[in-house]
């Protein structure tokens, strides 16, 4: 046993130190494994973790994709080759903008990948419908509050590490033992709205907490009828929730948030068309 464990040890200290001698960039930019950056260390996006990424963001023609700390490229470059989409890398370090650059043109993706040198907590990535991340998990929860505030219904991807208070609406494991993570950045439902239209009450109000994809809540419904909001989720400006009616049926409501307005519709009288308004906040 004592011989198997030294005869691992020193396979995984080769295999490191292939890793570390390895050149990962060109003939202009000698890039090691595990090069330290400004906030991590450099680690190499293996081109099918790459692709997988993006398949499990449904990329499609009209996806506009960025990628945070963009390193050698790889991921905007498989968008680009694979996708046909318009991507864009955003890395602090220069060489590996440059590097980047390179690496896109002999790929023959020039005219649809781009590269910038800046910080992520900095630049303005809002434009992207997908966006890509491996950047260890407190940079993650660093950039939380940013990407709450993104456009409903923008996928983020990332690699092997997850966002601390947001659970991730898909996961994807490789064979190779990897993780991948997809949210969809969900609507804003939080607050107090004045609802119109809800059958059998004339001046129906509800109260929304909101964590997240998920919120629960309160649906006064008048004349003192006031019920439990359950099971509700929001999947980008979609949303949908379950409440008793008065004869204590449970019913299902969906909708689309936008602002300050909703529309939704009951499941069991899709005719009926909800309209809600949110309130000031005081």
């Amino acid at each position: 046993m004592r011989i198997q464990l030294l005869l691992a040890v020193a396979a995984i200290a080769l295999v490191l130190q292939g890793c570390a001698g390895r050149n990962y960039g060109d003939s202009l930019f000698h890039l090691k494994h595990a090069a330290s950056g400004k906030d991590v260390m450099w680690i190499p996006t293996k081109t099918e973790m790459a692709h997988e990424m993006l398949a499990l963001a449904g990329v499609g023609p009209q996806d506009i994709v960025i990628d945070l700390g963009s390193g050698d490229g790889v991921i905007p470059i498989e968008a680009a080759k694979k996708f046909g989409v318009r991507a864009r890398g955003i890395e602090y370090n220069p060489d590996l903008v440059a590097l980047s650059q390179r690496n896109a043109q002999r790929a023959n993706v020039s005219h649809l990948v781009s590269f910038r040198q800046g910080d992520i907590f900095v630049e303005n990535f809002s434009e992207a419908t997908v966006l890509t991340l491996y950047l260890g998990e407190a940079l993650n929860n660093r950039l939380r509050p940013t990407l709450l505030q993104m456009r409903p219904g923008t996928r983020i991807v990332s690699n092997t590490f997850r966002i601390d208070a947001w659970a991730p609406d898909r996961e994807l494991r490789l064979t190779s033992g990897e993780n991948a993570y997809l949210w969809i950045v969900p609507g804003r439902l939080e607050g107090e709205w004045d609802l119109n239209g809800v059958p059998g009450a004339s001046d129906a109000r509800m109260r929304i907490r909101q964590g997240a994809q998920f919120f629960d809540g309160a649906l006064d419904l008048g004349a003192r009828r006031l019920t439990a909001i359950e099971d509700g989720r929001l999947n980008g400006s979609r949303f949908q929730f379950r409440f008793k009616d008065s004869q204590h049926r449970l019913q299902t409501v969906t909708g689309t948030v936008d602002g300050s307005t909703l529309t939704a519709t009951l499941a069991d009288d899709p005719r009926a068309t909800i309209v809600g308004q949110r309130r000031p906040r005081p």
